[in-house]
């Protein structure tokens, strides 16, 4: 029988996270929105951090959108995107190369935004839904969906009851978007 989710409280900033990734190269979805990207061949602000895509099949971390300001994150219209290859360095800014690191043929309806996620169990029970992720941003690889009963990331994991659970118990994604895990590993001695 396959071993079922295994949900964790979310850590602090202090905690050790276990994920075998160097924790310089682990960050979380929240640490990146808002974080400026700035060209290093002019010096030249393509915008801020408004979205991240994630291709769930292959559990990574794909994309970016760009968008002017902080403000207009919340607002209608297309960001610019930039694949996340194109990052060279992350701190309180992001460094890319120039601004040909934007994409115009990037095409973000293959992918999905991952927040809001309903997460599920194969049998139909509702764990939460997806608040934030936590990933390798060198190679995008995802490591932990951070949950919660509501999916509003702007009530931050401050303020909500929040889990995390490893990326491998995520078996299957349905067309609505709903991401299926294994179920909960009962126990014999009871």
């Amino acid at each position: 029988m396959a071993e079922g989710p295994r949900l964790t409280p979310t850590p602090t900033p202090n905690d050790a996270i276990t994920t075998g990734v160097p924790s310089d190269r682990l960050w979380l979805r929240s640490e990146l929105m808002g974080t400026q990207v700035i060209t290093r061949d002019t010096g030249r602000r393509l915008g801020v951090v408004g979205e991240v895509i994630v291709d769930i099949d292959r559990r990574e971390v794909v994309a970016v959108g760009l968008r002017d300001n902080p403000l207009t994150r919340f607002l209608p219209g297309l960001p610019r995107w930039m694949p996340l290859d194109r990052i060279r360095q992350v701190g309180d800014v992001i460094l890319v190369d120039s601004a040909d690191s934007l994409s115009e043929n990037f095409n973000p309806e293959r992918y999905s935004r991952v927040i809001n996620c309903q997460v599920i169990t194969e049998s139909g029970e509702q764990l939460g839904r997806v608040l934030g992720f936590a990933f390798d941003i060198e190679t995008g690889e995802l490591t932990t969906l951070v949950m919660g009963a509501l999916g509003v990331p702007l009530l931050g994991e401050g303020v909500l009851s929040t889990w995390e659970m490893p990326v491998e118990e995520i078996v299957s994604r349905a067309r609505t978007g709903s991401l299926f895990t294994r179920e909960p590993k009962t126990s014999s001695n009871s």
